[in-house]
């Protein structure tokens, strides 16, 4: 496993595997659990596995960071209703 530099945005191979850290955050108000799910169903027709969900509470918070596995197929924030950033690890 090679591990990744401190401060690192860009993926790190873990197993064979690309893993992206994403953070996503809804454009307007919170994110409730629904709409969650739909992030997460519609990450996941992007052919990218969603690996670990970060701490989040429905209608609390407007943000929520994703573990994901596959190809950056995020990388121009194109899931309507969010703002798509790397997570810096």
């Amino acid at each position: 496993m090679v591990l990744p530099r401190a401060g690192q945005t860009d993926p790190f191979e873990a197993f064979g595997k690309d893993v992206w850290l994403k953070s996503f955050q809804q454009q307007s108000g919170n994110v409730s659990q629904a709409q969650l799910e739909v992030l997460v169903e519609t990450i996941q027709n992007l052919n990218t596995t969603v690996l670990k969900v970060g701490s989040f509470t429905a209608d609390a918070q407007d943000t929520v960071n994703l573990v994901l596995e596959g190809a950056d197929n995020l990388a121009n924030g194109d899931i309507a209703g969010y703002t798509i950033a790397d997570v810096v690890f």
